[in-house]
């Protein structure tokens, strides 16, 4: 696990901001006509030091029990199809669909009609990490939208996490904020 004092010769501290992709990124993206998509970069001068894949089970995998369960509890709201945590070529359960040293695509289909794919990739500016969306059935499009919020809240909190090298719960004086999914499909 990285920690604050093994990035202490970064010359800023780590930032999380949301970024656009550009085509060659986008094109990593296996999905045909995907309707969202998403990106945050955590810009750190620290994202050669490791493999790809190690960067995306820091950020996905260890976290506090609390986000985990979090986690889990959103993507069975949205009927995520994972395979349970731990299993051989997945991280937190979504399975690798692609793997190379530049970039790690991973992918999973939900039973109300989309499937996802999420992006990490590594460069000199920092890890980004995007999530692309197909809605196979139009009405998929309301419920995104739906868990939208939460969807981006608890990127930026991973990708904040992991440039702390600490677990936070959710932002002081909202409590819950960064668990909290909506209970209605």
């Amino acid at each position: 696990m990285t920690h604050r004092d093994e990035r202490s010769f970064d010359t800023e501290p780590p930032i999380v901001e949301e970024v656009s992709l550009d085509a060659e990124t986008l094109a990593l993206c296996t999905l045909t006509d995907f309707g969202h998509y998403d990106a945050h970069l955590l810009r750190t001068s620290a994202s050669g030091r490791q493999s790809v894949e190690r960067w995306a089970r820091e950020i996905m995998e260890e976290v506090a029990p609390d986000v985990g369960a979090a986690l889990r509890q959103g993507w069975r709201r949205i009927a995520l199809q994972l395979a349970p945590a731990g299993s051989e070529g997945t991280i937190a359960g979504w399975p690798i669909a692609r793997s190379s040293p530049e970039y790690l695509l991973l992918q999973a289909e939900s039973t109300r009609g989309f499937e996802g794919q999420l992006l990490f990739r590594c460069d000199e500016t920092g890890v980004l990490l995007a999530t692309f969306v197909r809605f196979i059935d139009p009405a998929a499009r309301a419920i995104w939208e739906r868990v939208l919020p939460a969807h981006l809240e608890f990127v930026r909190s991973l990708l904040t996490t992991r440039a702390d090298g600490l677990t936070i719960l959710a932002p002081e004086g909202l409590p819950g904020a960064v668990l909290s999914w909506p209970s209605t499909m």
